[in-house]
């Protein structure tokens, strides 16, 4: 079973939550794909030099989660017998943009090669200007999302820190594309959730099962499932 998973990037900077991580990757048969998103590292980085709008924000932003996160996630997995591999978009164009367009197009047959090497790819959420060759960052929610769909994944599931989505002071167990559009139009989630649920409900025509969850939800089954 294919099964793309993405988490904050928090996951990496907080031992206990890594482990959690690595316990519940340990736990399944399935074939991974794993995106991350910037951590606590990206926004710091991204604030010193004034934001998104600085002409080498893209670039930095890379550094950081090529030289930061990324290996450091990938070292943990495979120190615990994981075979993890880390990449970006832009490795064997992986993740490629074309001319005038924000949706990266997915070589999802690079992936289906390493699933089938039994390699558990951790992809940093890059990709390529195929125009330029310049790297621009993605929202990570988005990238696995279109990962997701690209594979025809088996499974999506969105790592959160709250076991699936909330409303109201109550956790939804279940959620159609078109709710997902009226609770973020009513503004029922904050910035972070309205992107995972956003993203979520894009993937779940083309994706067997969506859900959101925190670590413990994942290996418990609490969780929020999104259909289309």
């Amino acid at each position: 079973m294919t099964h793309v998973i993405k988490i904050s990037g928090y996951e990496v900077d907080h031992a206990d939550s890594l482990q959690t991580l690595i316990s519940a990757l340990s736990s399944i048969d399935d074939q991974v794909v794993l995106i991350h998103g910037g951590g606590s590292i990206l926004p710091r980085v991204l604030n010193a030099i004034g934001g998104t709008n600085h002409p080498a924000a893209a670039e930095i932003a890379a550094m950081a989660l090529r030289g930061g996160i990324n290996p450091r996630l990938v070292a943990a997995l495979t120190q615990h017998h994981l075979q993890a591999i880390g990449l970006c978009g832009s490795d064997l164009e992986l993740m490629y943009l074309l001319p005038k367009s924000d949706e990266p197009i997915v070589r999802f047959e690079v992936l289906h090669y390493l699933l089938e090497q039994a390699w558990l790819p951790v992809l940093a959420p890059l990709a390529m200007e195929s125009a330029t060759g310049a790297v621009k960052l993605l929202n990570a929610d988005t990238a696995a999302q279109m990962i997701a769909s690209a594979l025809a994944a088996d499974q999506l599931t969105y790592i959160v820190q709250t076991p699936g989505v909330y409303a109201s002071g109550r956790r939804i167990s279940g959620i159609s594309g078109r709710q997902c559009e009226r609770y973020i139009k009513q503004g029922a989630f904050d910035a972070t959730y309205t992107s995972v649920v956003k993203a979520a409900s894009l993937a779940a025509p083309h994706v067997g099962r969506v859900r959101i969850t925190d670590l413990n939800g994942f290996l418990d089954g609490v969780e929020t499932v999104v259909v289309a």
